[in-house]
């Protein structure tokens, strides 16, 4: 327990950092020669920053604050704000939101989940079953809802045979943060490289799915190894205890299920061939993505029309939607004066246009930065870094690939990092299942992102170059 005094130092703490990290900021930006609009901009962003990853329970809060500042001293207009915010990509979460949470009603996952693990009575084999499936949902629906349905499991599974959570956890969730960057769709950063950058789903098939896939493999062996001693104490166990272990007979709708089914597989389908789509009926880059995403939305609320109401107020997080718009739009307000202009030059001067050193330098500050704040913050920034690049006449393209790998993977290095990982640990210390501290798993995470993005580079690298 932490003490009332200790509590209050703590506090008094993030309070004075707030300033004086701003303070030290604004002071290297001048003596570094950039323009004093320059130097407001980046002033109000770190302390945004600054705020969110001291405050974390009150980031929007904070990204809505900085906002207001950069509205308030004319850094950033409606006109500007309606462009930054990428609402693309906020439409197409939205929609998928609402199609996820129709598949979740009807228990679709959790009924896949419990045909696909049900039979298997080896540890070693169970929890890699567990960790391909949970890579394999999350590039099909999202890093979160792969969280949201495996780490139940894998609780129902640890405290049934009376084991440590907390090594199983961690297997699962470093899984779907690794899988989120295998399609397009398995997260909102791989969203906004659809989208933004148009990069296709075949792309995506091509370069990053059999990279991720083969860098699930090197975080398996790595897990396995890691945690020995937890997977043979649960495989004992799991020995000694007779009959089924997963869990109890569902309840199954053959009807309900056939129909996710292929609600899931055309959505799937049509994303899979957006770009030809977009190609036969002449449509811009990215409309197909929002077309498939809106075409299941529509299906759903046509379904669940007597209650569409309930759907999309359940189903929808607003909360988080509203982060992304304001997170992307203090990103805008950094095009927009020209910093990522400054960071392409400098980065350019650094490494010329050496690919390796481009591709190293990128990816790892990218990975390293995505650790302590928001990825899908760190990918909007360092997309318009990358096209200043590309407007400077560097080949680009490892380089989109190299930033996804970083900000996905990276995901594992702290609890904040991913919200799949915010999302495990709630629901660890929900169930009295145990605690990890930011500490413990950065022990952890840190090592199996920097291994696997080596992995990724690697693989890359030899591909590419």
């Amino acid at each position: 327990m932490i003490s009332k005094e200790s509590s209050s130092i703590i506090k008094y703490t993030k309070l004075i950092m707030i300033p004086l990290t701003t303070i030290s900021i604004v002071t290297l930006l001048n003596i570094l020669g950039l323009s004093l609009r320059q130097v407001i901009v980046l002033s109000i962003f770190t302390l945004e920053m600054i705020g969110i990853i001291l405050y974390w329970e009150l980031k929007l809060a904070f990204a809505i604050a900085g906002v207001f500042l950069l509205f308030l001293l004319g850094a950033l207009n409606i006109e500007y704000f309606a462009k930054f915010i990428y609402i693309d990509v906020l439409l197409f979460l939205l929609c998928m939101m609402i199609v996820v949470k129709y598949l979740e009603d009807r228990g679709f996952f959790e009924i896949m989940i419990f045909y696909l693990t049900s039979k298997v009575r080896n540890a070693h084999i169970l929890l890699v079953s567990l960790m391909l499936m949970t890579a394999l949902l999350s590039s099909l629906v999202g890093v979160i809802t792969a969280a949201l349905f495996m780490i139940p499991i894998i609780l129902k599974l640890t405290l049934r045979y009376h084991v440590n959570s907390i090594p199983f956890i961690l297997m699962v969730v470093f899984a779907a943060n690794v899988g989120s960057g295998a399609t397009p769709v398995g997260s909102p950063v791989g969203i906004m490289f659809a989208l933004r950058v148009g990069l296709s789903f075949s792309e995506f098939i091509r370069w990053s799915a059999p990279i991720s896939y083969f860098s699930l493999v090197v975080i398996t062996l790595y897990c396995f190894k890691l945690f020995s001693r937890d997977l043979r104490e649960l495989n004992e166990r799991m020995k000694l205890v007779r009959g089924p272990h997963s869990s109890p007979e569902l309840s199954i709708n053959r009807g309900e299920v056939l129909k996710c089914a292929l609600l899931m597989t055309g959505i799937i389908i049509s994303i899979a061939f957006h770009h030809d789509i977009e190609e036969f009926l002449e449509l811009e880059r990215g409309t197909a993505l929002i077309i498939s995403a809106m075409g299941g939305a529509f299906i759903v609320l046509f379904m669940e029309r007597r209650r569409v109401r309930d759907v999309i107020e359940a189903g929808v997080d607003w909360y988080t939607l509203l982060f992304f718009a304001f997170l992307f739009a203090s990103v805008g307000a950094l095009e927009h004066v020209g910093i990522d202009e400054v960071l392409s030059r400098s980065i350019l001067s650094v490494c010329g246009e050496d690919p390796v050193q481009l591709l190293v330098l990128i990816s790892w500050s990218c990975g390293i930065l995505s650790a302590f704040l928001d990825n899908v913050l760190v990918v909007a920034f360092f997309i318009s870094v990358i096209r200043e690049l590309q407007a400077m006449g560097v080949n680009v393209y490892s380089l989109w690939w190299g930033t996804l790998f970083a900000a996905t993977y990276f995901g594992n290095a702290t609890i904040i990092a991913s919200t799949a990982n915010i999302v495990a640990v709630s629901m660890l210390e929900s169930r009295r299942a145990g605690r990890v501290t930011f500490i413990q798993w950065a022990k952890y995470g840190f090592i199996a992102s920097a291994i696997s993005l080596l992995a990724a580079l690697a693989l890359l690298y030899v591909q590419i170059m």
